[in-house]
């Protein structure tokens, strides 16, 4: 059962763990990304919808709990957070299951290309579908998304590939704020893939003088946060991805990289190089590249379902990642082929997945998620003043998330302090 409490007051006590992934001023790597500053016994306060208090809860109790506040008793469960996912594609129109089927049964990518399915399915049949229709789900993925613990999101175009579509359907996910109280951020992905209507020789290169006329108009619209650029063989080069990033940096809009999803591409260095505030997928990026790249602050966002769904034969190696100074941030990838909406069981995935700790997937979906938004200041970690944004999960310890994966662990969500999932808030009186 939801309860929707529109006041931004509450008092939590009782936690048996609080992660609060303390804000330090910088994504995390190397050892600190292992590290949650977990307080047992605790209790958070929130007044006016941001974080008042984080401590024990005695002292939040005696201090905070006030009769006229409603309380959450969140005995033997843990409080994290509210999760970030910060690489989703959720406006679409379409089904791509037949695909994943037919890989499963043997077929090749090419042979699924060429029996019509891939991207330009999704671009097709979103450029066909009705503003009611997206709208329509979009509001269920939202929920879907949310039911997961996710409270900021970021969403992407990219099913449309010319200037009107690409337009529109960042009209479309700026008229989606009205249906979900999840935070949203809006990336321009006009670079997405090489549209198949653009024929003949250097399409790569007309496609890419296409994507730059459309950034003034993206511009004028006001609504991208991002621009996000391709760098894939066969897609889009380096050269093309570092002229589209400069273009984007000049007019003041952020980017962000798709990279080395199906090969190595020379990606994550084209993504720091031109400099991204993350890069994302990063399956096939070598491991001497990532040696080579070093410390960084752009964000390596790996992607374990998009993995598992596109059955690649490497995955992304995160710990040498995180190893070598860069920050880790774990997403869904929930796109047209790829229906995973729940980021909190990706997290349960991507630690074995990808041979890091429970603690270093959910800095990866938390703090480090909110620093490749662009968010850190206002969410991401439970400190004194940051939106209250919360998750309140139903195990003892976060560790225990990574051995729930599929089960119904979120208790609560809460947003910017008004619980908009979830299930009991006690009277304000009651210890």
């Amino acid at each position: 059962m939801v309860r929707m409490m529109a006041s931004g007051d509450l008092t939590i006590l009782n936690a048996a763990v609080i992660a609060r992934i303390v804000d330090r001023g910088a994504a995390r790597s190397g050892p600190d990304q292992g590290e949650l500053d977990l307080l047992e016994n605790g209790g958070v306060a929130v007044r006016d919808g941001r974080i008042v208090a984080v401590g024990p809860t005695e002292a939040i109790a005696s201090e905070y709990g006030h009769p006229s506040v409603p309380i959450i008793d969140a005995t033997a469960k843990t409080i994290l957070p509210g999760l970030i996912e910060c690489h989703s594609h959720p406006l679409f129109a379409g089904e791509r299951h037949h695909e994943y089927a037919g890989r499963l049964g043997g077929a090749s990518l090419a042979e699924v290309a060429a029996r019509g399915g891939g991207i330009w399915s999704s671009v097709m049949a979103t450029r066909n579908a009705s503003d009611a229709d997206l709208l329509r789900r979009l509001e269920l993925s939202y929920a879907r998304i949310l039911s997961g613990g996710v409270t900021t999101l970021e969403v992407k175009s990219g099913y449309g590939l010319t200037a009107a579509s690409e337009l529109h359907q960042l009209d479309l996910l700026a008229q989606s704020r009205a249906l979900t109280p999840i935070e949203l951020m809006i990336t321009f992905l006009g670079a997405h893939v090489v549209p198949r209507d653009i024929e003949g020789p250097r399409a790569d290169d007309r496609y890419t003088d296409l994507v730059s006329a459309m950034l003034p108009g993206v511009l004028a619209q006001g609504i991208a946060q991002f621009q996000d650029v391709t760098v894939e063989d066969g897609l889009f080069t380096p050269a093309h991805a570092l002229r589209l990033m400069a273009q984007s940096h000049d007019a003041g809009l952020t980017v962000r990289v798709h990279a080395d999803a199906w090969k190595p591409s020379h990606g994550w260095e084209t993504a720091v190089e031109g400099r991204a505030i993350s890069a994302e997928h990063l399956t096939y990026t070598p491991d001497d590249e990532i040696r080579r790249v070093g410390k960084t602050d752009t964000v390596a966002v790996v992607l374990p379902m998009a993995e598992l769904v596109y059955m690649t034969d490497r995955r992304a190696n995160a710990r040498l990642f995180i190893d070598n100074g860069v920050p880790l941030a774990v997403a869904t990838d929930y796109c047209s082929s790829i229906h995973a909406t729940s980021l909190i069981n990706t997290v349960a995935v991507a630690a074995p997945w990808f041979r890091i700790t429970p603690a270093e997937a959910i800095v990866a979906a938390t703090l480090n998620a909110a620093y490749a938004l662009g968010r850190a200041a206002e969410c991401g970690s439970l400190d004194n003043g940051k939106r209250a944004d919360l998750l309140i999960v139903d195990v003892p310890h976060p560790n225990e998330i990574c051995l729930a994966a599929g089960a119904p662990i979120v208790d609560v969500v809460i947003a910017g302090g008004t619980i908009v999932a979830g299930s009991t808030v006690q009277p304000g009186d009651r210890r």
